[in-house]
């Protein structure tokens, strides 16, 4: 097993199934491409000819103008006329193999490692106030803090650059975008054990 030392006297026996796979840059791109279109509202939307108010009667006769034929005023080469092929409410949801998307999440915990960008906490039961200037004093830039108490919420909640995820709920997203992670060790089995066995 691999082991990690911590700010704590003892040290961190870690799951070389989760702390020690090779990075894969295309799975991660992959993976990070499905959650971000996720994100996507795909609420953007133009009208076509069809749905343009006006335009229905012809603005004038086909021959003997000197004018080029218009059948409306709502063609899409009109002033205030429709758009042709614009967007509409265009679905962005993807899928992802929940196996790629576990693993994205252990090559990325992997490559914070071995960057040392990497904490192990021994936070407990501390209450909220004492909480918020210990982790403060921790954070860096683009702090990324997993643990399973909801306080940390609580106590980091206003802080800059500093962001918590439930371990249940931490995705290769996250970690990504951070620059580095303390992890509460009291969560360490239970993100692991996600990881490995969970569903």
């Amino acid at each position: 097993m691999a082991e990690k030392k911590t700010t704590t006297t003892k040290e961190t026996k870690l799951n070389p199934m989760v702390w020690e796979v090779e990075y894969n840059e295309d799975l991660i791109a992959q993976v990070l491409y499905v959650y971000r279109n996720n994100e996507r509202k795909g609420t953007s939307s133009t009208k076509t000819r069809a749905e343009v108010r006006g335009g229905g009667r012809k603005p004038w006769r086909q021959k003997g103008t000197g004018r080029a034929r218009h059948g409306s005023i709502r063609s899409p080469i009109w002033v205030k006329g429709g758009v042709a092929f614009g967007s509409n409410n265009k679905n962005w949801k993807r899928k992802i193999n929940k196996k790629m998307a576990k693993k994205a999440v252990c090559m990325m915990l992997s490559k914070r490692l071995i960057e040392k960008a990497v904490e192990f906490v021994n936070i407990g039961k501390r209450k909220v106030t004492g909480l918020r200037s210990s982790i403060v004093k921790m954070a860096g830039k683009k702090t990324l803090i997993i643990s399973a108490n909801k306080n940390i919420d609580l106590a980091v909640r206003n802080v800059e650059h500093v962001n918590f995820v439930d371990v249940n709920k931490v995705n290769v997203k996250h970690i990504v975008d951070c620059t580095k992670v303390i992890i509460d060790e009291g969560s360490v089995k239970i993100l692991e054990e996600r990881l490995v066995n969970g569903k």
